[in-house]
């Protein structure tokens, strides 16, 4: 069960399942989220439908990504694709309620009766969007020929980390010849091209300030804002039944400051009790021209500036003189009374004061 079944994924199986997905859909309650971050109640409406497909023996195991701690693109790509299909399959199993079995048939007439209440379950039920896009027209001046645009993405990210992105930006309509995004004939709605699309996409897993510099290589568009709220990564260790601990089997890849705590705190009393735990991160990221002061409260993740090298420094210093803005980051925590302090630790040592909710 601590072990990888192919690049980057765990498999959970067994009564642990239903311990894992509840600390999840309690840890996104707890955490107070605004609509900077995806949406919490459909992301705890997956974790719901993850949870009846196991309990409807639908599905024997639930992925995770074991760098993330959190359900995979597999896991999440079965809960869409039931959704999308459970309003068909129903109409097709219309009859099955008057359906009288043979003996022979018992048990498939039972299997299809599992599944029939499994999908009247979830059909109407909210879920979480493997990759979402929206462009929002703000305001229009034909006058100036103007318009300001806002691009919501939220998406499962490559990194197993679940993220939702904002983008504020202005255009001049002697640019949409090169239709970055193409404003329709009544002046009301608007939608971003492939090429748009794939700038955001590309850079989506680096932060807010990333995002916002590399946004000005595209010719036309004036950015005045990029947030990112994330979800992730999380940690957890959970004990089976004949007492084998379960643990991320990639504890927080590329994470190097949580990844050393979540060690320590293995090898500590407090990580051998037996007891379920979890820890969620929620970060927030923001770049944008109306931030007062540049700073980073994530003990984490350093800003941009603290960590480029040398040799991009100039061309750095030069986008940030052309572009001014500021960057602001922060994350908060939920954890378990187990894992509570190990949150509070990362804090400390960085220097920073974030917020910790306790998991009940």
């Amino acid at each position: 069960m601590n072990e990888l079944v192919t690049l980057h994924t765990q498999s959970l199986h067994g009564p642990i399942v239903p311990t894992y997905l509840d600390l999840l859909n309690r840890a996104m309650r707890t955490a107070r989220l605004n609509n900077t971050f995806p949406d919490r109640r459909r992301l705890q409406g997956s974790m719901d439908t993850m949870k009846r497909s196991m309990e409807a023996e639908q599905y024997t195991q639930v992925y995770v990504d074991s760098r993330a701690g959190l359900p995979n693109m597999a896991s999440f790509t079965r809960v869409v694709t039931d959704h999308e299909l459970a309003e068909g399959s129903l109409s097709r199993m219309s009859d099955l309620a008057h359906y009288e079995a043979k003996q022979d048939e018992a048990e498939v007439y039972a299997r299809m009766l599992v599944k029939r209440r499994y999908l009247e379950a979830i059909k109407d039920q909210p879920y979480a969007p493997l990759d979402e896009h929206r462009v929002q027209l703000r305001r229009h001046d034909p006058s100036t020929g103007t318009a300001e645009f806002r691009i919501d993405l939220t998406k499962l990210d490559a990194t197993g980390v679940y993220i939702r992105i904002t983008i504020e930006l202005t255009q001049v309509s002697s640019t949409w010849r090169r239709k970055v995004i193409d404003l329709d004939a009544d002046g009301e709605s608007a939608e971003a091209n492939q090429a748009f699309h794939a700038t955001v996409y590309r850079n989506a897993s680096f932060d807010a300030e990333h995002l916002f510099i590399h946004m000005h290589d595209i010719e036309g568009v004036s950015v005045d804002r990029v947030q990112r709220g994330v979800v992730g990564p999380a940690v957890f260790a959970l004990t089976t039944p004949d007492g084998l601990r379960v643990v991320p089997a990639e504890p927080q890849k590329g994470n190097s400051r949580l990844a050393h705590a979540w060690r320590r705190w293995l090898d500590s009393p407090a990580g051998n009790t037996g007891k379920p735990e979890l820890l969620v991160t929620f970060q927030t990221d923001i770049a944008a021209r109306d931030v007062r002061e540049e700073r980073s409260n994530d003990p984490l993740e350093d800003l941009l500036s603290a960590n480029i090298q040398d040799s991009e420094r100039a061309r750095y210093n030069h986008t940030r003189e052309r572009f001014p803005f500021k960057v602001f980051k922060d994350r908060k925590f939920v954890a378990t009374r187990g894992l509570e302090p190990l949150a509070k630790a990362l804090g400390q040592a960085a220097g920073t004061k974030n917020l910790v909710y306790r998991l009940r």
